[in-house]
């Protein structure tokens, strides 16, 4: 395969970043080309960008955007440049992508990427789409595995900044005896209950409701629960006057007094 060339700003390398990043892009069989290994010192950029646009060297375009980069003048120049002289030598179909680091919002972009793809490296298959645009052909479609579950933290819950709650539901079908577990150090439990999805207000903790103390994982957690269905539009919260846990532990249960049989752990994020 041929390299990839990457613009980048050069502060996002103060900490070795970028020399990370393309570490991660090679290991994955994806060669690369940057100023620091592919330009002459001492010579004109424009120059040497040209030369390489114009060689046959190039698999693609990329430019990792980050808000450094986008605050960087010469990297925009840098870009719209290659973008120019990309199209203008090698036509509409050589691979220009934007890679789009933390904390960017792609509403932000320049023009020149904003109409062209962009990969979220973020995302959990963010090489091989990387990959894929660089060969010119669709990426390879990745199975996700989602969790049974979807679990929210809420900082002020029921409109009481006092008040957090963890709050978790079923994505599909009907619970009908949920369990919440949390380390036994969190501090300030109230209640538990059932109530709408999304936090809107909860109801009394219901029948058959169930609490005790249980160790998962190594962990000393309290557990709370009830006999109240969860669906996807009825949730079991668990009600804090403090801090929430850095993790919450959810499940289901076969009967009134059970436990569940697997404990699925859900980091605050």
């Amino acid at each position: 395969m041929k390299p990839l060339w990457i613009t980048y700003a050069w502060t996002d390398n103060e900490e070795g970043n970028f020399d990370h990043f393309v570490a991660e892009i090679e290991k994955a069989g994806i060669p690369t080309k940057y100023d620091r290994v592919a330009l002459v010192p001492g010579r004109r950029l424009w120059d040497e960008i040209d030369k390489n646009i114009r060689s046959d060297d190039l698999s693609g375009w990329a430019c990792l955007v980050t808000p450094n980069s986008l605050a960087s003048e010469p990297c925009r120049e840098e870009l719209a440049y290659a973008l120019n002289q990309a199209l203008k030598v090698k036509g509409g179909t050589f691979p220009i992508l934007g890679l789009l680091g933390p904390g960017v919002d792609i509403k932000g972009l320049p023009q020149a990427l904003s109409t062209r793809l962009c990969v979220d490296l973020r995302s959990p298959n963010w090489l091989e789409q990387v990959r894929a645009a660089v060969e010119q052909r669709p990426p390879q479609a990745t199975p996700t595995e989602s969790a049974p579950y979807i679990v929210q933290f809420h900082q002020g819950f029921l409109n009481d900044p006092a008040l957090q709650a963890i709050e978790v539901r079923p994505r599909l079908g009907e619970v009908h005896y949920w369990r919440i577990a949390f380390p036994v150090s969190t501090p300030g439990f109230v209640a538990h209950g059932t109530g709408p999805a999304n936090g809107k207000q909860m109801r009394g903790s219901g029948r058959d409701v169930l609490d005790g103390t249980i160790q998962i994982g190594g962990v000393d957690c309290k557990f709370v629960g009830s006999g109240d269905s969860i669906t996807p539009a009825t949730s079991g919260f668990a009600v804090f006057r403090g801090n929430l846990p850095d993790q919450c532990f959810v499940g289901s249960a076969a009967g009134p007094s059970e436990l569940p049989q697997q404990w699925l752990c859900f980091p605050r994020r």
